[in-house]
């Protein structure tokens, strides 16, 4: 049987990650270029073998995807506007007459074109895109050498998908020298060295060049693929073989065969960011976050140059076959001036901090009775999570807690029946969501488990990042009036699901030796209720502000989305355990949200979200950015000195992981610390391009300052002490305070 993924792919950041954004109009490079570099298909296609997975992936996408759309001209269209757009993102490397020119050559030939197994489109246009890109470098390397008055009023606009291509070399020009003199004002502001700065941009530019170049035709095709997929909706997508198996170890199975480090490509260089505990590298003892890695043998091969080699293809050579040997000549971090090779053997790794894991939060009500909440973090649906949640619920009801919080503010989805078992934890039997394909009636997925985990008081915490699986079962448990669910406006809207086809059960291997996958939409899911997830999402019981709710990052926003529609109501029957209580939690909630300095401070960063929303451009004169710099950090400073006045106490605060679990181990004491380490060393390592708030993410790190898990928390206590001061936790409880 086919897994079904209900699932969306993003990146999301901190609020003052979306901040920065906002307030400095900084975008990582690689989103204002274009989209990341894609994985290689690991064999360099001849023409006739692209033409064919070309073929091959239309030919299923109009036969099969849920849209049931023709692949015609106006499909075609479609596919040239997004393959343009995924060069060019940002619109600054082509001009408006070469965009002309691919419209009135291939708007309308495409379809024709990927039928007959031709993809000589692709390559065409990303000549061009080459040739252009070499032009862009070429100018960009004479703007460096400038001099720019910073005391004009200039504008620029960093966020330029939206705009026309620039219509001729001229423009262009003008354009640039604007992005450039931008680039060098952020410098500025972050009192960098000038030589150095510029030595940067050039070398970035440079790299950006070099890379584009290098791709081979797997690579080009897997952009061009995703363009065609894409006109039919954002979740469809062509991926590579790598891609594919990256996308397996991140969304499915989360583990892989390798070293266990994680990688970071820092200008030019391939260097250790972490090492994960018990993986070859770790035990080794041999290698050390910050050595680079320069070259890379398997067993007993040549090594291979790595410097300047994409970070994905030097991911690719690490990994292997479990018990393999893979050799590594490093730099190290502590001695610059030496070289030395290590041998690790290859082993699995698992990605525990994805985890489910969880927190206790141990109070005392008004009268002196404990009252101790577990909180258990889901950040997505992978392979047997359902099980890995009931153990930590069996643990915490071990450790006597009233009541558990289900964190599902950052889960983007997952695997469709785990979404479903997981559901099944809090309600004895019944269906949990409607899955329909087109022209077909619904089919009612149900939990056949008489079993309950917990039937104690529940809330679910949910916001814009949650998607798919995570509104699945957001819904169900709010259509049975089992759960207080509380976030965002909305949910993040994602009501499609998708089945990874692996095209080599289509495409012999005689044609083409690794074709790759399709990740195709095939159907649409729908709540027991009937009503759809689908663009609208899950509106919380109780809402809360926040800053996602005015950020275009929702199913809505994405292009080419199927709409929202209804069903037939499933047979079901509502517990009605939450109902009767919402007015009150309501009311006390919007008091406490009210009085609340953080959420105020929330409030003044969507007031500021707002006002770039529709300014767009960004000041490129050094005073006026300098006042807004020194009004940012004045703003900061205050906030950060009222914050110290009123210093959470963590010792009621105990954290759980999955491993604590299966051992019966003691809980331990959460420690602040050590999450802010590893906030700060993310916020470090990201590429933001800015660095003019750096003493802003001290306070933003703090995993203390969560002002939703807060009130999710009062919520949840305010909730229990309705029910019943003193009552047993459970649905006996619940039944007898009505």
């Amino acid at each position: 049987m086919p897994r079904y993924l209900a699932s969306t792919v993003f990146k999301e950041g901190s609020r003052k990650h979306i901040m920065n954004r906002f307030r400095a109009g900084l975008f990582a490079f690689a989103v204002l270029m274009g989209q990341a570099v894609p994985a290689s298909l690991g064999t360099q296609l001849s023409d006739l073998q692209a033409g064919r997975v070309a073929n091959v992936v239309g030919l299923i996408l109009e036969k099969h995807h849920f849209r049931g759309s023709r692949f015609d001209d106006a499909v075609s269209n479609g596919f040239l506007t997004n393959y343009l757009n995924a060069l060019d993102y940002n619109h600054m490397i082509f001009l408006q007459s070469d965009v002309d020119g691919f419209k009135a050559k291939y708007g309308n030939k495409l379809d024709e074109e990927t039928k007959a197994g031709k993809v000589s489109p692709c390559f065409q246009i990303f000549e061009v895109y080459k040739d252009r890109l070499e032009e862009r470098n070429i100018l960009v390397q004479k703007l460096l050498r400038q001099e720019y008055d910073y005391t004009e009023d200039d504008y620029f606009i960093p966020v330029r998908n939206k705009e026309p291509w620039p219509k001729d070399d001229l423009e262009s020009a003008k354009l640039w020298r604007q992005r450039i003199k931008y680039e060098l004002l952020q410098a500025r502001l972050a009192k960098e060295k000038p030589e150095e700065t510029i030595g940067l941009i050039s070398r970035r530019y440079n790299r950006l060049e070099k890379t584009m170049k290098e791709l081979d035709k797997g690579d080009i095709l897997q952009l061009y693929l995703t363009s065609l997929s894409h006109t039919y909706d954002p979740h469809s997508d062509y991926m590579s073989p790598s891609e594919a198996t990256n996308f397996d170890i991140q969304h499915i199975s989360l583990s892989l065969t390798g070293i266990g480090a994680q990688l970071i490509w820092d200008d030019g260089h391939t260097k250790i960011k972490d090492l994960i505990p018990g993986g070859p590298a770790s035990i080794s003892k041999q290698l050390r976050p910050g050595d680079k890695i320069v070259a890379v043998a398997q067993g007993n091969g040549e090594p291979v140059d790595v410097i300047e080699m994409p970070l994905n293809k030097v991911v690719e050579m690490i990994r292997g076959k479990k018990g393999t040997e893979v050799k590594l000549t490093i730099v190290p971090a502590k001695n610059p001036d030496s070289k030395k090779t290590i041998s690790l053997i290859r082993d699995e790794i698992k990605f525990k901090e994805q985890f489910a894991k969880a927190r206790v939060f141990d109070y005392s009500d008004e009268n002196g009775v404990g009252q101790k909440v577990g909180v258990i973090t889901l950040p997505q649906f992978y392979d047997n999570c359902a099980a890995h949640v009931e153990t930590l619920i069996d643990r915490l009801k071990k450790e006597k807690i009233s009541a558990l919080v289900l964190d599902l503010r950052r889960n983007g989805g997952g695997i469709l029946d785990e979404a479903v078992q997981l559901t099944g934890l809090f309600i004895k039997k019944g269906p949990v969501v409607q899955v329909k394909e087109p022209k077909k009636e619904a089919q009612v997925l149900e939990d056949s488990q008489s079993k309950i985990a917990w039937d104690g008081p529940l809330v679910v915490a949910v916001g814009k990042m949650s998607a798919s699986a995570s509104e699945i079962v957001a819904g169900a448990l709010q259509d049975y009036g089992r759960a207080v669910v509380v976030g965002d406006q909305s949910t993040h809207g994602k009501g499609t699901v998708q089945q990874v086809l692996a095209l080599e059960t289509v495409i012999p291997k005689s044609q083409v030796e690794s074709p790759g996958k399709l990740k195709l939409t095939v159907s649409k899911f729908y709540r027991v209720s009937g009503s759809t997830t689908q663009k609208q999402g899950v509106t919380p019981d109780i809402i809360l502000p926040s800053i996602y709710d005015y950020l275009d990052i929702g199913e809505a926003a994405l292009d080419n989305c199927l709409p929202a529609d209804q069903t037939t109501p499933a047979v079901y029957a509502s517990l009605e355990q939450v109902k009767a209580y919402l007015p009150q939690l309501q009311a006390a909630s919007k008091t406490r949200v009210e009085q609340s300095k953080e959420f105020a401070y929330l409030n003044e960063d969507i007031d500021q979200v707002k006002k770039r929303k529709e300014e767009k451009s960004i000041s490129l004169n050094e005073k006026a950015r300098l006042a807004e710099k020194d009004q940012a950090k004045a703003l900061t400073d205050a906030r950060k000195k009222e914050r110290n006045a009123r210093v959470k106490a963590t010792s009621h605060i105990f954290d759980l992981d999955l491993e604590m679990a299966e051992n019966d181990k003691p809980l331990e004491p959460f420690n602040p610390n050590k999450e802010k380490e590893e906030a700060e060393l993310a916020q470090a390592t990201a590429p933001t391009g800015d660095g003019e708030d750096a003493e802003d993410v001290e306070a933003e790190a703090d995993p203390l300052i969560d002002p939703h898990l807060d009130e999710t928390l009062e919520i949840t206590r305010h909730y229990l002490n309705l029910l019943g001061k003193g009552a047993k936790p459970g649905v006996a409880a619940i039944q007898s305070s009505k």
